[in-house]
C-alpha cells in the first residue's frame, strides 16, 4: 500500500523520512516503529502533541543519532500528509524530550521521542518593550499598543511585529513566523475584527499577550476566540462561531444500523461509530464571578459618578445579568450558581475597569455557563493512498460528505476544526453538528498504515485571568 505520510526531524538522517523503514542493510539508519506512533492535532490552540520511537539497530562510531549537538536542540518536527500537501506539514512542532534505552542487541538503542507543537513556542517567546525610546521614567519592563480604536487584529499585528523585531533567529521563525506582511496583517485572521482599545502589557510571553487579546475579544463579541499555528509557522487567530448548516467530516456518525451508507458522489457516508461516548463535566462550570477591588474606593469601578448610588454591583458578575455592568447576558438555567474569585491589580487606570470586567465575565461564561460536554468516538481503517473511489472495505477514514446544497464531496481524513454531523439520540444527539476539536491518530499494527482516528467535538477551551486578573481556586 502506497504511504501517504512522512516524519522529517532536522538535523536527523540527513532531514530523509524516517517513518520509511530502511534497507535490511541500512543497519545504522534511524527509524519509527510505527506500533509506536501516536499524534494529536488539536483545533482549539490547547497545543497537539506527538510520541513515537526512534530505532537505530547498530550505533555508528559510538555516536547514536539523538547525541546532544547532533540532533538540534528542540529540533523541528514536520508530519507530512501527501493527499493534502507535500510542502506544508499538517503538524509543525519541535523535540522535548528524548530518552533513549539499549537495544536487546547490545549494539544499538531505542528512543522515545516526545513533540509539542509550535503553539508550545508562543510560551517560550518573550515580547517586551525593547530598547526604543527608554526614558529616565520609563517602565522598561511595560508597553502599550495602539488606542482608543485599535482592534483585537491591530494589537496582534503590533505584537507579532515587536517579536519580529527583537527575536531574529531563523531557526524560531520557521516555528513562529512573523516576517510574513500581507498589507499589515501578519497573522491569518477570521471573522470580523473587535474594537478592543489600547492593551497595556508587562514584558511577557507571547501566549500570555495573546490570551490577553482573545479575552477581550471575547468578551465584546460575546464567542470564544482561539489562536493556533498553521503548518506554515503562521499565527491564525478568529472566534469560534456557530456550526455550520453542512458537516464537511468524512462520514456522519450513526447509531442506527439500517441507516448506515457506504456513500458516494450523490449520497453522505453514515457510520456507525466505535467508542461513542458523551461527557458532561459539571465541575469547571462558572455562573458567577467576583473582581476584587484593586484600591479601597469601589467608587472607581461602578457606573456612576459620585454623589450618585451605583446602580451595579461593582464587582460581582452572573452569567444571566444584563451585561456588561450586572454580568454576562446568557440565557437562565436551572441549578446551582457556582463562583469564583478573581485578583485584579493590573487593570487600575486602564480606561473603564468596569466595562473589563464585565469582558471577563462573558468572556469566561461564555465558555464555562453550562457544563462543559464532550462527544468521543473511534473510526478506523487502511488504504489511505485512495483518494477516488474508496474501497471502503478497508475501513471509513474517508467518506462522503453532503458540504452544500446537493454536493457531495469525498473527504480524505478526520482533521480538527472539521464539523460532524451525529444521530445518536440515546445520548442526546439528534442530527447534530458539532465541531471536532482533537484528533488523535495512530498506526494500529507495526509495519502498515492501519490508521485508527480518536476523535473529540465540541470540547471548550478557554484560558482564564489574562485581562490583568488571576483567577482563584
Amino acid at each position: 500500500m502506497a504511504n501517504p505520510f512522512s516524519l522529517i526531524v532536522a538535523g536527523v538522517n540527513s532531514n530523509a523520512d524516517i517513518l520509511a523503514r530502511p534497507a535490511v542493510s541500512a543497519t545504522t539508519t534511524p527509524y519509527v516503529d510505527l506500533g509506536s506512533f501516536n499524534l494529536t492535532l488539536s483545533g482549539d490552540g490547547n497545543g497537539s502533541t506527538m510520541s513515537f520511537d526512534v530505532i537505530q539497530l547498530k550505533t555508528p562510531s559510538g555516536l547514536p543519532w539523538w547525541r546532544s549537538g547532533g540532533v538540534n536542540d528542540n529540533a523541528r518536527v514536520q508530519f507530512f500528509d501527501s493527499r493534502y500537501s507535500a510542502g506544508t506539514p499538517l503538524f509543525l512542532g519541535y523535540v522535548t524530550n528524548i530518552s533513549a534505552v539499549m537495544l536487546a542487541n547490545g549494539l544499538g538503542t531505542r528512543a522515545t521521542v516526545t513533540v509539542a507543537s509550535a503553539e508550545g513556542w508562543l510560551g517560550k517567546t518573550i515580547v517586551r518593550r525593547g530598547t526604543g525610546n527608554i526614558l529616565a521614567t520609563s517602565m522598561v519592563d511595560a508597553f502599550s499598543i495602539g488606542d482608543d480604536t485599535s482592534t483585537d487584529q491591530d494589537i496582534i499585528n503590533g505584537l507579532l511585529k515587536k517579536v519580529n523585531a527583537l527575536v531574529t533567529d531563523a531557526t524560531t521563525q520557521q516555528l513562529l513566523l512573523t516576517t510574513v506582511i500581507s498589507g499589515v496583517t501578519r497573522a491569518v485572521f477570521s471573522g470580523t475584527a473587535q474594537t478592543i482599545g489600547k492593551q497595556t502589557f508587562k514584558a511577557t510571553t507571547l501566549q500570555s499577550a495573546l490570551d490577553q487579546v482573545a479575552e477581550e475579544a471575547a468578551g465584546v463579541f460575546g464567542a470564544r476566540y482561539r489562536y493556533w499555528i498553521n503548518g506554515d509557522g503562521r499565527l491564525n487567530y478568529g472566534p469560534v462561531t456557530a456550526a455550520p448548516t453542512y458537516a464537511n467530516a468524512p462520514a456522519e456518525i450513526v447509531v442506527d444500523p439500517s441507516t448506515t451508507a457506504t456513500g458516494s458522489a450523490s449520497v453522505t457516508t453514515k457510520i456507525l461509530a466505535r467508542d461513542l461516548a458523551v461527557t458532561l463535566d459539571h465541575d469547571r462550570i462558572v455562573k458567577g464571578i467576583f473582581v476584587q477591588a484593586d484600591t479601597a474606593y469601589a467608587r472607581y469601578d461602578n457606573n456612576q459618578t459620585w454623589p450618585t448610588a451605583p446602580t451595579n454591583d461593582p464587582y460581582f458578575r452572573t452569567y444571566d445579568g444584563t451585561y456588561s455592568r450586572n454580568g454576562a447576558g446568557l440565557a437562565a438555567r436551572t441549578g446551582a450558581l457556582p463562583h469564583e474569585v478573581y485578583s485584579a491589580p493590573k487593570i487600575k487606570g486602564a480606561g473603564d475597569r468596569g466595562v473589563k470586567i464585565g469582558r471577563l465575565a462573558r468572556a469566561t461564561m461564555t465558555s464555562l455557563g453550562q457544563p462543559v460536554r464532550t462527544v468521543t468516538f473511534s473510526v478506523a481503517g487502511a488504504n489511505l493512498a485512495q483518494t477516488s473511489s474508496p474501497d471502503w472495505s478497508y475501513g471509513y477514514t474517508q467518506g462522503y460528505a453532503l458540504t452544500a446544497l446537493a454536493t457531495y464531496t469525498l473527504i480524505k481524513a478526520w482533521l480538527p476544526d472539521q464539523y460532524v454531523k451525529m444521530t445518536a439520540a440515546p445520548v442526546g444527539l439528534s442530527a447534530t453538528i458539532m465541531r471536532i476539536a482533537s484528533v488523535s491518530m495512530r498506526f494500529e499494527t507495526g509495519d502498515t498504515f492501519q490508521v485508527r482516528y480518536d476523535i473529540e467535538a465540541d470540547f471548550r477551551r478557554q484560558r482564564l485571568g489574562n485581562l490583568g486578573i488571576t483567577g482563584g481556586e
